[in-house]
């Protein structure tokens, strides 16, 4: 495999950058070197997971890099972050912000308990108690210190990111929604999701929140964040292969369409109950399947405009 790497020594220590290598040809790199303007990427690794280095694939607009918003881009299922930064990047240029994707490979976070469902449990599709992860190795946990990095390697001083999250990356972030409420993301964006964790104190994870570590976190931390749970008016076709189907998560509805209005509905019921502040968002995007360009054309509206 041809690869383009350039060292760069600093107090001793070999600095790596790296362009058009694969995520495994790529060393572990928790130095502070700084990142230029451009279409690159450079691997992040997470302290308390060391084996589990992630490509995190990034697009800097030409500008000054210290006052730009900065937005965490989530792939699907098919864990192709370099294709959703693609999406992004007119996008970036347009409105001078920086996007970032981060590669949760199956490798390393395997299944849809690895990346979808957080790592929360060993298993989260059956969890029980003795299952329970420590939260430092919750697939959640990374994105906060991974933006700690990236304002220190742009010279950034935002003191909030965007995060938009594409089907299963849509999964990904209604969860971090729920289970991480004081992360310091602005808004965020949960698109075509498949299924839902939803805030059902009387359903057991991962298809509600009873019995989890949600469970022990007021509705109102999470209900009060900027969240819009967003779907393509046209993603209605129930016999897709890659929605599941069972018990839990038909209960929703047949499609991601149902699915997501079903999500929204009974939140925004349980604020309603609870007299609390609702601040999550119910968005369907005209003449959209489920297909990240509208959707992400959307979320830049939403973030920007």
């Amino acid at each position: 495999m041809n690869t383009k790497i350039k060292s760069i020594i600093i107090s001793g220590i070999i600095i790596l950058t790296t362009l058009g290598c694969s995520r495994h040809d790529l060393p572990p790199d928790s130095t502070s070197d700084m990142l230029a303007a451009g279409t690159n990427s450079f691997v992040y690794e997470y302290e308390p997971l060391p084996d589990k280095p992630l490509r995190v694939f990034y697009h800097i607009p030409q500008g000054n890099m210290a006052t730009m918003p900065i937005v965490v881009v989530l792939h699907g299922e098919e864990r192709n972050a370099e294709d959703y930064r693609d999406i992004w990047i007119d996008a970036a240029n347009q409105h001078q912000f920086m996007v970032f994707a981060p590669e949760f490979t199956d490798a390393d976070f395997p299944g849809g308990n690895g990346y979808i469902l957080g790592n929360v449990y060993t298993n989260g599709n059956n969890p029980s108690s003795g299952q329970l992860n420590p939260e430092s190795i919750w697939t959640y946990s990374i994105i906060e210190p991974m933006f700690d990095v990236i304002k220190e390697r742009t010279g950034n001083t935002s003191a909030t990111y965007d995060i938009y999250g594409h089907s299963g990356g849509g999964q990904f972030v209604h969860r971090f929604v729920i289970l991480k409420p004081n992360a310091r993301y602005d808004k965020a964006v949960a698109s075509n999701s498949g299924w839902y964790t939803v805030p059902d104190p009387a359903t057991d994870f991962p298809y509600g929140v009873a019995s989890s570590p949600a469970a022990n976190i007021a509705p109102q931390d999470y209900f009060s964040r900027k969240l819009t749970v967003q779907v393509g008016a046209l993603d209605n076709n129930g016999s897709d292969p890659s929605i599941r189907h069972n018990e839990g998560a038909d209960a929703q509805g047949e499609n991601r369409l149902e699915r997501a209005n079903y999500f929204y509905d009974f939140s925004q019921a349980r604020a309603s109950s609870l007299g609390t502040t609702f601040n999550w968002d119910l968005r369907a995007v005209p003449n959209a399947g489920h297909d990240p360009v509208p959707t992400s054309a959307d979320a830049v509206n939403i973030f920007f405009e």
